[in-house]
């Protein structure tokens, strides 16, 4: 039995002024629905919100300092904020909103002195780094620009870095997960945990309640963050920590949907109307419970396992 209370967070990715619970903006939740679904998120049992801004032009961030206030007058548990953080200035606007953490990801990677400055200004408890990584000719490398940028960084070594410098939390996305075994997921992020002498967050792209169970037990992960897995309506935080703990792992308590008032629901309609989604993306949402299968149900069993799908290509790859 695991004697540490595991952490599930869900993610909230903001972009030119309107919000989703997937990087590639589908979904699209309005402001009123984006709160709504934070403060239910929360009353299920949500430990934590991860908020994410992936705009691209700083000028269109329309609403977030707003939402950012907003998020932090109604909610009583805490939410971390990144993108577009290049700064110390930056972190201080964030801050003034209400934040408690916020974190720097690619501009730490072209900067590590970054995060010293902040750590210097806020201290360690204000500031994670989060870093996109993916398995290249065999080797785990840190990425930039939402995982479209390579770099030679290797991702222990950056890790170790981020930790001497100041950061007081870690979080790890896996990039590409179509053309890299899930076994070998695992193992670097067990690897990872290994190295990691602060909380670590993984994002996997879980896609099943037994993807979090597994990515837990094995990597030993302090949290798993997670957008798209909380879109379904067969998928809710309170059923995922009820089979959590039926697995041996501790977490915290948890409320059932039909008791939180403010759940938004998705419209019946909503999958066929989105006519440029992911075809991966949109099969999962189509499945039934039973149909949906583990991103990890092949744990170990690759080694002899040779690849014969080519990789996708960079800028079709999600981030969750």
């Amino acid at each position: 039995m695991e004697t540490q209370v595991k952490r599930i967070i869900p993610s909230i990715y903001t972009s030119d002024g309107q919000f989703s619970q997937t990087e590639s903006r589908q979904y699209i939740l309005d402001y009123n629905e984006a709160m709504s679904r934070a403060i239910a998120l929360q009353d299920q049992g949500a430990d934590e919100l991860i908020i994410m801004d992936v705009t691209t032009i700083a000028e269109k961030r329309r609403n977030l300092g707003r939402f950012l206030k907003d998020l932090a007058n109604n909610l009583n548990i805490p939410f971390t904020f990144g993108g577009g953080v290049h700064s110390v200035q930056d972190v201080t606007d964030i801050l003034k909103m209400g934040v408690r953490k916020v974190y720097v990801n690619s501009a730490a990677v072209r900067d590590p002195s970054l995060i010293n400055r902040i750590t210097s200004e806020y201290g360690t408890e204000s500031l994670m780094v989060a870093i996109d990584t993916k398995q290249t000719f065999g080797k785990w490398k840190v990425f930039l620009n939402g995982g479209k940028s390579r770099t030679e960084i290797d991702l222990l070594n950056w890790i170790e870095m981020s930790q001497v410098r100041g950061a007081s939390e870690i979080l790890v996305s896996t990039i590409s997960r179509h053309s890299t075994e899930p076994a070998d997921i695992l193992e670097i992020l067990k690897k990872v945990r290994e190295n990691c002498h602060v909380p670590l967050l993984v994002s996997v792209g879980a896609r099943t309640e037994d993807d979090f169970s597994q990515t837990l037990q094995y990597t030993g992960a302090d949290g798993i963050v997670s957008g798209h897995f909380f879109l379904s309506p067969d998928h809710n935080i309170h059923q995922l920590k009820q089979a959590l703990r039926a697995d041996g792992i501790l977490v915290s308590e948890s409320r059932p949907p039909e008791e939180v008032i403010s759940t938004v629901e998705m419209p019946d309609n909503e999958i066929e109307a989105e006519g440029n989604q992911d075809e991966d993306e949109l099969s999962l949402m189509r499945e039934t419970p039973s149909e949906k299968k583990s991103i990890f149900s092949s744990l170990l069993k690759r080694k002899d396992k040779e690849k014969t799908a080519p990789p996708p290509a960079e800028d079709e790859e999600e981030l969750i």
